[in-house]
C-alpha cells in the first residue's frame, strides 16, 4: 500500500514517519508534501491508498484540497489541532480524525483501523475468477423511447427508480432511459451481481467500494447510494458469499 502525508509542519511530518516506521510494516511507499498544492499534484498523478491530510494550512485548507482531489480510491485520515473540524471529516467519511496533539496509542489505533478497511476494500475487488466470465459475456436488451441498446451488464454500474422508469448508469459516464421499471431488470438480471439495496436503487456489486454503519454505499466511481435498512444485513451476507 502506497501512503501520502500533506502537512504545512515538516516536524509533524516526521513524527508521523516515525510512528510509522516504528509500528507498521505495511506501506510499500510513504511520501510527504509541506506544500499541499505540490501534494495535491502527487495524488492525482499517483492515487495513494491513504492520505493524512492537515486541516489548516496555508494557501489552501484540508477540505478545499479535498474537493480538488481525483482519486476516488484513496481513503482519508484527517488532523488538526481544533476539534470542531471533526464534523467535516466525517461528513468526508473519513476514516479516522487525528486531533493534535495525540498521543502514540491513538495513533496506533486510527491507523490500525484504516489498514484493516484498506485490505477489505482490496480483497473485495478482487472479484472470483468463475463471476468474471459473465461480466465480460452477458448482454441484457435495455429498451428506451427512441431505440433498444444492447449493453453488456459490465458497462452498467446501477439502476434508479425514476417514476415508472429507470435510468441506467455506464461506466462510460453516461446513462439511459428505459421504458421499463426497475422491477423488470431486477428479475433479468443474474444474482449475485446485482442486488437491490433500496426500493429505489439496484447496483452492481461489482462497482461497489464500501458500505459505512450508517447505511451509506460508495461506489468505485464516487457516487453514495443509500442501503435500506433491512437490506443491510442481506447486502452484507451476500458479499461473504461472493468474496470469502
Amino acid at each position: 500500500m502506497n501512503l501520502i502525508i500533506i502537512d504545512d509542519s515538516a516536524s509533524d511530518i516526521e513524527y508521523y514517519k516515525s510512528l510509522l516506521v516504528k509500528n507498521f510494516n505495511d506501506f510499500n511507499n510513504i511520501e510527504s508534501f509541506t506544500n499541499p498544492l505540490e501534494g495535491l499534484d502527487y495524488i492525482n498523478e499517483a492515487h495513494p491508498d491513504l492520505l493524512i491530510l492537515d486541516m489548516e494550512m496555508p494557501d489552501i485548507g484540508g477540505i478545499d484540497l479535498l474537493n480538488r482531489i481525483k482519486s476516488p480510491t484513496t481513503e482519508l485520515i484527517f488532523c488538526t489541532s481544533h476539534d470542531q473540524f471533526a464534523i467535516e471529516a466525517f461528513k468526508n467519511l473519513a476514516l479516522g480524525f487525528l486531533l493534535k496533539p495525540y498521543s502514540e496509542s491513538n495513533f496506533i489505533a486510527i491507523m490500525s483501523k484504516a489498514i484493516q478497511r484498506l485490505k477489505s476494500v482490496k480483497a473485495n475487488n478482487d472479484f472470483p475468477k468463475a463471476i468474471k466470465p459473465i461480466l465480460d459475456e452477458q448482454v441484457i436488451t435495455v429498451p428506451t423511447l427512441g431505440c433498444t441498446y444492447f449493453l453488456k451488464i459490465s458497462e452498467i454500474i446501477r439502476f434508479e427508480s425514476v417514476d415508472s422508469y429507470a435510468k441506467i448508469y455506464l461506466t462510460d459516464g453516461t446513462f439511459h432511459i428505459s421504458s421499463h421499471g426497475i422491477k423488470y431488470f431486477e428479475t433479468s438480471l443474474i444474482s449475485p451481481i446485482f442486488f437491490r439495496v433500496h426500493k429505489s436503487h439496484l447496483i452492481n456489486l461489482t462497482k461497489v467500494k464500501k458500505l459505512f454503519t450508517d447505511g451509506t454505499l460508495v461506489l468505485k466511481n464516487g457516487e453514495h447510494v443509500p442501503v435500506a435498512r433491512r437490506r443491510r444485513t442481506e447486502l452484507l451476507s451476500l458479499f461473504n458469499k461472493i468474496y470469502l
